[in-house]
This record gives C-alpha cells, sequence and structure tokens, in this order.
C-alpha cells in the first residue's frame, strides 16, 4: 500500500502550512481586542482634550452662553488671559479678529479702540469714539484710564459689529466688555508675581472670604512697576 502525502509549491507538508495558518488566525483574535481597546481609549483622551469651556456673556443684556449668541463676540475667561500672559485688556487684540487695542498718546492709561475698521483716531475728551468701553455695565465716556490690568477678572467680551440697539450711542464700531470677578461662597486667596524685561516687577493680591449667607468681602492690591527705556538727563541715575 502506498502513503500519499500533500506538499505545497515549496514542498513543505500541507499539514505544516495548516498549522501556521491556524496559528496566525489564533494570535489575529488575540490581538485584535487589545487594539479595539486601544482605539476606544485613544478615542476616548482625544474627545476629552477638544471639550471647550463653556463661558456665559452678556452681549446682549442678559446671560447666554458664547455657542448661542447669533452675534459675532469674542469671549475670554480669566482663566485663559491668565494662560495668554495677558498685562492688560489689549491683549485681546491679538486673539480678536478685525480688532486693534493699543495705548495711545504718550500715557499708560489711554485706550485708542478700533473694531471693523472703526474707532477714534485720536482718543481726546472733545472727540466722540466708536468703540465703546464698559466695566461691568458701566459705560466708560472717555478713553482715558481705560486700560484695565488683567487680575480679578471673571472675564473679556469683545463685540464686533454695531451695538446702538443695545448699547446706545458710540458703538458703531462695537463694544468691549470687562467683568470683574465676583466673590466666591469659600474664603479664598491668590497671590500672582512676576518678573520681566526692565526690572518690569508686578505683584498681585487677590483675597475674599464670606461673613455671612448673604454678605461677602473681598478685594485685590495690585503694586505694577518697570524702569523707561530711556536715561533721564536732567536726573542722573533715573530712567
Amino acid at each position: 500500500m502506498k502513503t500519499m502525502t500533500l506538499r505545497t509549491r515549496a514542498g513543505q507538508p500541507a499539514w505544516q502550512c495548516l498549522s501556521a495558518a491556524a496559528g496566525a488566525a489564533l494570535l489575529a483574535i488575540a490581538v485584535t481586542p487589545a487594539t479595539a481597546v486601544a482605539q476606544d481609549t485613544r478615542d476616548a483622551e482625544d474627545a476629552s482634550d477638544s471639550i471647550v469651556e463653556e463661558i456665559i456673556v452678556t452681549s446682549r443684556r442678559r446671560e447666554e452662553t458664547l455657542q448661542d449668541v447669533p452675534i459675532a463676540v469674542s469671549a475670554f475667561s480669566g482663566d485663559q488671559l491668565e494662560d495668554m500672559g495677558a498685562v492688560d485688556i489689549t491683549a485681546v487684540t491679538h486673539q480678536s479678529p478685525n480688532v486693534h487695542l493699543e495705548v495711545s498718546r504718550a500715557t499708560n492709561t489711554t485706550l485708542t479702540a478700533y473694531i471693523r475698521g472703526i474707532g477714534q483716531q485720536d482718543p481726546v475728551a472733545g472727540w466722540e469714539g466708536g468703540v465703546g468701553i464698559y466695566l461691568d455695565d458701566v459705560y466708560l465716556a472717555r478713553p482715558q484710564g481705560t486700560v484695565f490690568d488683567v487680575y480679578d477678572v471673571e472675564r473679556i467680551e469683545v463685540l464686533r459689529g454695531p451695538q446702538g440697539t443695545l448699547y446706545g450711542r458710540n458703538t458703531i464700531g462695537g463694544a468691549i466688555k470687562y467683568v470683574t470677578r465676583g466673590l466666591s461662597d469659600q474664603t479664598e486667596a491668590k497671590v500672582r508675581v512676576s518678573y520681566g524685561t526692565y526690572n518690569q516687577a508686578d505683584v498681585v493680591v487677590t483675597a475674599s472670604t464670606p461673613v455671612s449667607d448673604d454678605f461677602r468681602i473681598g478685594g485685590s492690591v495690585a503694586r505694577l512697576t518697570r524702569d523707561g527705556f530711556g536715561d533721564n538727563l536732567n536726573l542722573p541715575g533715573l530712567e
């Protein structure tokens, strides 16, 4: 009696090829769940990283989420401003389209504001501006003293386009709202210290505490100093 052995093209017995194929199939089955789990984990991490912080704005004189407002608004929370390293209100220029804010008239407190090309060329008391500046919904009629430092702030809203319906005159270009942070129902204290070029030294201290269920007290103190860019020839040693 003759025995017949099946061989592959390479001369290997067929049972070896079948064993190799079965082993490969088992390996694929074992690896597939782990790969799927790893993919699900990465998808979950990507989803958590893409979550957008919900910002409540009052651009239409009532509280709404930024995504629900049907007008062109850029809003920055206090935490976002800190992450940006914002020193004063002019920092939002770099994150808001068609917005230009700068310190003007050789001072550090007078603001020149343009939104969509509309603003006040020379910020003097006798000129009417095209961009309204609001501090906690209080209109500031003059640009002097409106370069607000960024500390103890809840958010800054930049409203682009005419806002005369809700905000009245001097808002044909838009409006900028600086909203201070409310007091917490828990005792809090925060200190921020920074140092920069030209001996810039900034110290900001913020604290608050509840006195009763209906009464809270708090405040902020800041000391911001920096040397000048030139030498005072009349008083040697001063810059």
